[in-house]
């Protein structure tokens, strides 16, 4: 295109009306772009267009402004392009575009004081010689950390799996790989099919591609064994290991776009990807799952079913280490440990910006048995190697589970990983296991009651355990039930065979906590862990007569009722005895026994002015549980007492509530009633009082109304003194004057609370 025609271009394509992006700001550029874009020089770039400009429009604009297309991502929604100083500095004005951010530099992760890399260790290097165990030798080391064994003898090799690698390149000719399906490969470096050295590239450029997909598909006899030599394989070329050459973030975004369109299930990338064109990098704060386009790329993968494990770096043991897209919230980062399970030093760290705990995963990372080329085995070390690990552990567990999604994968990995019960910036959840991730991909899950109020006493306890695989049955569990969440005690510990539980006994009211542990006939275990709490409600909750403050009722036979929850037949139906009990004066209690309803009158008269308390004793087979009234009810005597007399007070002792001072007069009288200390001295006077006359006719004071509180709050006594100060703790009197006679009644004051 002619320099004249480009600009007639330019001018129509940039001064086009943009409907859509109508007042929108001009794009956001990133920082280190706009320090730089004043150089003589090109820099690579992605341009994210706005929502509704076409990508056909956005790459349209960009040649148009002079900078050359590079890729196209519609998962991003932009393009990137090369684009020399004086074209960005155009596009920064043009408002189709909402965001530019220069491309990253792909991170050699190579773990300090490695001075020999894989891909540049000579090929007649061999430091993995046979020996140990007779299939797989010195790489028999994995296998037992990652507990394969279940799986891989029984003929499980990820058959029907389709993994796509991300790397410097593959030697698709070693004979290590014979028989290996190789569904498709691109070298997205030069723009062709050959994922093997080509002229042009460094010498060995394929060897750390070559190294990780050895780990999942090579057969070196004696020495070497990959874990899932029965996948289908999708080979990626996406880095440039030439130093002169820029290595950029597109041909990562445009490789997994490449596998998803191929169907690709799982795609492992032993890349990280963290300086920019210009020496500038990705900082910590920036590390959040949101900005690097990488990062973007995972999260858009596993939301279309491809699940994406990536190397979490080699910069550890640093704070906040990681490279990208080992901070995307969708993917796996996978750290690094030794053959014990210590993490390796150089693993990198976590968490992500936004306080999320990385690395997700670790796997065997340290003097890994790997192919490099030439038929050598050597021992490696980086989370590069330890990335296609767990890349086979998920593979052989979807092979086991053709129908789990990327999520349940994932979730199943980290559910049997050894540091679950307490995941950390380290090593995430830890260390994956295989057989058990196969055995119980799904878990064991607790259906029912979960933590809050149930509403029976006999409520049915289930739990699922979802796609166990043939190999694995039956699942045997163990149910226990406790009052505390450590299950120290535990009310029932039972031995099942079924995924549900009945108790033949009624829980006793409160709250209890439960947990299922299942065991396959394989020896893989899984746990629901504790569930609860669970609150059993109270046998018998009482619906009459049952203020805290008491109540009033002239009713000298009232009805008792009462509610109680489900239970089931046996232990149940309930059975009840129910009592009721003079407080003030004390007497002999009313027994009704053997009641079947929930509602009863009292069959004989209570007596008037007498304050009462009442229970439920409810039956359950041979257990009981006993409810009380919350406070005490009177039945009102409507009558002109025969006596003049100061009842006990109520509550006694008391503190915090005040105490209630009931009295009978026989006759209109003055009336004194004061509260003293144990010498005499006058503390408070209640008659005369605010609203109480010193002069009052025949009748009985300190009860309340027909079916109010118990207590007249004018006759009562909250343990204060005249200035309303508290007095101290102690025993004090209260006396009454009336009708010529004097007469008292100790009371015991506990103090108010601090």
């Amino acid at each position: 295109m002619s320099r004249a025609r480009r600009a007639a271009l330019a001018a129509a394509l940039l001064g086009a009306a943009l409907p859509h992006a109508a007042g929108a700001q001009q794009p956001a550029v990133s920082p280190p772009l706009a320090a730089a874009w004043n150089r003589d020089t090109t820099f690579t770039v992605w341009l994210f267009a706005r929502d509704g400009v076409p990508l056909d429009t956005a790459a349209a604009r960009a040649t148009a402004a002079g900078a050359h297309v590079r890729v196209r991502s519609r998962w991003l929604h932009a393009v990137s392009v090369a684009a020399p100083a004086a074209a960005l500095r155009a596009l920064a004005r043009d408002r189709a575009f909402r965001r530019i951010q220069p491309l990253g530099r792909w991170v050699r992760t190579v773990p300090p004081g490695d001075t020999l890399p894989a891909w540049r260790v000579p090929a007649a290097v061999d430091t993995c010689a046979a020996g140990g165990d007779p299939v797989s030798g010195p790489s028999e080391m994995p296998y037992r950390q990652l507990n394969l064994r279940g799986l891989t003898d029984r003929g499980f090799t990820g058959a029907g799996v389709r993994i796509a690698l991300l790397d410097t390149g593959f030697d698709t000719a070693d004979p290590a790989f014979a028989g290996v399906a190789v569904l498709g490969q691109r070298d997205f470096v030069f723009g062709d099919t050959a994922v093997r050295d080509e002229p042009g590239d460094a010498p060995g450029a394929h060897a750390h591609g070559t190294a990780v997909w050895s780990l999942l598909a090579a057969a070196v006899p004696g020495r070497l064994r990959g874990l899932a030599p029965g996948a289908e394989y999708l080979l990626a070329k996406t880095e440039d290991i030439r130093s002169e050459t820029r290595i950029e973030e597109d041909h990562f975004v445009a490789a997994l776009e490449w596998a998803d369109s191929l169907g690709a299930h799982l795609a492992s990338a032993s890349l990280g990807y963290l300086r920019f064109d210009n020496g500038f990098a990705y900082l910590p704060s920036q590390l959040n799952g949101d900005v690097a386009v990488t990062t973007v790329a995972v999260d858009h993968a596993a939301s279309r079913g491809l699940l994406v494990l990536s190397a979490a770096g080699n910069a550890g043991p640093a704070f906040r280490s990681l490279v990208t897209p080992a901070d995307a919230d969708s993917g796996l980062a996978i750290g690094a440990e030794d053959s014990l399970g210590a993490v390796a030093p150089f693993s990198s760290r976590g968490p992500t910006a936004d306080g999320r705990l990385k690395p997700d995963l670790t796997a065997p990372g340290a003097a890994v048995c790997a192919l490099v080329g030439g038929g050598a085995v050597r021992r490696v070390d980086g989370t590069s190697f330890a990335t296609p690990l767990v890349t086979g552990v998920a593979a052989l567990v979807r092979e086991a589970h053709p129908g789990l999604d990327a999520g349940s994968v994932a979730r199943a990995l980290r559910a049997h990983a050894s540091n679950r019960a307490a995941p950390d910036s380290l090593r995430g959840a830890g260390r994956p296991d295989a057989t058990a991730s196969a055995v119980f991909p799904l878990g064991v899950v607790a259906a029912a009651p979960l933590a809050g109020p149930v509403g029976s006493v006999t409520p049915r306890f289930s739990w699922t355990v979802g796609g166990t695989p043939p190999f694995a049955a039956p699942v045997d569990f163990r149910l226990r039930i406790a009052g505390d969440a450590l299950l120290a005690a535990p009310l029932v510990d039972t031995a099942l065979a079924v995924e549900s539980f009945d108790p033949v006994r009624a829980l006793a009211p409160g709250p209890l906590w439960w947990r299922v542990d299942a065991a396959a006939a394989t020896g893989e275990t899984a746990t629901t862990g504790p569930v609860g709490p669970v609150t059993v409600p109270a046998w018998a909750t009482l619906l009459t007569l049952n203020a805290p403050a008491g109540v009033t009722t002239p009713d000298s036979q009232p009805l008792l009722r009462w509610t109680s929850p489900a239970i089931a037949v046996p232990p149940g139906p309930f059975t009840y005895d129910v009592f009721v009990q003079p407080v003030a004066p004390p007497g002999p209690a009313l027994a009704l026994l053997g009641v079947t309803d929930t509602a009863i009158v009292v069959p004989r008269p209570l007596e008037r002015g007498v304050s009462y308390r009442w229970a439920v004793i409810a039956h359950a087979g041979a257990d009981t549980s006993r409810t009380e009234s919350a406070g005490p009810f009177l039945v009102l005597d409507p009558r002109v007492p025969q006596a003049t007399l100061l009842h006990q007070n109520f509550p006694n002792p008391f503190g915090a509530t005040a105490t209630c001072v009931w009295f009978d007069l026989a006759r209109a009288s003055a009336v004194e009633l004061q509260i003293l200390d144990l010498r005499g001295r006058l503390v408070r006077t209640l008659i005369p009082g605010p609203g109480v006359s010193g002069s009052l006719p025949a009748g009985r004071y300190g009860r309340g109304g027909a079916g109010g509180p118990t207590c007249d709050p004018l006759f009562t006594w909250d343990g204060t003194a005249a200035d309303g100060g508290a007095v101290p703790a102690g025993v004090y009197l209260i006396r009454l004057k009336a009708g010529g006679a004097v007469q008292f009644k100790r009371a015991v004051f506990t103090g108010r609370d601090p």
